[in-house]
């Protein structure tokens, strides 16, 4: 699979999400899995955070991927980003070919469309973290959408693209969480990018259990990677959907019958969690 990551990863800063980390670290190892390059954009951050985390990631555990850099959320520079550009070319080299995996906002996909106009008829497939059908729960705490809403004019042109579209929604993964006891199954080293992995991991979930009262943190985008590597791990729903542009400024989306609307497939069900840790861990131990 020719496969280009688009991401917001924030992996080792207090307070962020570590989730596009550990899901980059797993991509990188999957033998089945040609990453072409990592595309960065805001959303757990801005993008200066997620070239910094991204770059220090890279370092630590000897990552030989390109990564390129998207705007800032507020740029209005007319230049194009090297995100955007490097999407454009990779589709307009292998048409059909490449799938995009994108877990954060989708800024440079959207600006990828204005440097190729048929971007989404070249694009093999998207799979994109984000979204809701309605309200979202954490533990019972309302929660609010972020991946969509936080470039809403972006999300509502891929969402009503004519690509092939996966839709993860966090209305059915907010009880994926990976645990206090699934990190203890992380290899116990002295390595500095083991001690380090441990320290961040441990961080993010004391600092969500503090926010929600879960004993882990919610892996919104390994689970989307998994599903999109292992579908045959989950239970997905072949239906439309509908959007206005008011609606994506709170990352709203309806599932509808209407045939004019556009198809997309929607992960609704994990069959086996503790199964995909368990595989997440297998491939960190790796490293």
């Amino acid at each position: 699979m020719k496969l280009i990551y688009d991401c917001d990863n924030t992996i080792g800063i207090h307070g962020k999400d570590v989730d596009d980390g550990l899901t980059l670290l797993y991509l990188y190892q999957q033998t089945n899995v040609e990453l072409l390059g990592v595309t960065l954009t805001f959303g757990n951050g801005t993008v200066e955070q997620v070239v910094q985390q991204t770059d220090n990631l890279k370092k630590l555990f000897s990552l030989n991927v390109e990564t390129y850099r998207g705007k800032e959320k507020y740029d209005s520079q007319k230049e194009h980003s090297p995100a955007a550009e490097f999407l454009a070319k990779s589709v307009r080299d292998a048409p059909n070919e490449i799938t995009i995996l994108a877990t954060g906002s989708l800024n440079n996909l959207s600006e990828a469309a204005e440097i190729e106009p048929k971007f989404f008829d070249l694009v093999k497939e998207i799979v994109v973290m984000g979204g809701r059908f309605g309200q979202m729960y954490i533990n019972k705490t309302a929660v609010t959408e972020l991946n969509f809403s936080i470039s809403d004019k972006a999300a509502h042109k891929v969402v009503n693209s004519n690509a092939k579209l996966i839709v993860s929604s966090g209305q059915y993964i907010a009880g994926a969480l990976f645990s206090y006891d699934d990190l203890d199954t992380i290899k116990d080293s002295t390595e500095e990018k083991f001690v380090w992995l441990k320290k961040v991991i441990k961080d993010w979930i004391d600092y969500t259990k503090g926010i929600w009262d879960v004993d882990g943190f919610i892996n919104w985008d390994g689970i989307t990677a998994f599903a999109l590597l292992n579908p045959e791990e989950f239970v997905f729903k072949d239906t439309r959907l509908r959007t206005s542009a008011a609606d994506m400024e709170t990352g709203l989306i309806e599932e509808t019958d209407l045939p004019d609307k556009r198809p997309a497939k929607v992960l609704t069900e994990i069959k086996d969690l503790a199964k995909l840790n368990s595989m997440l861990v297998e491939t960190l131990n790796k490293y």
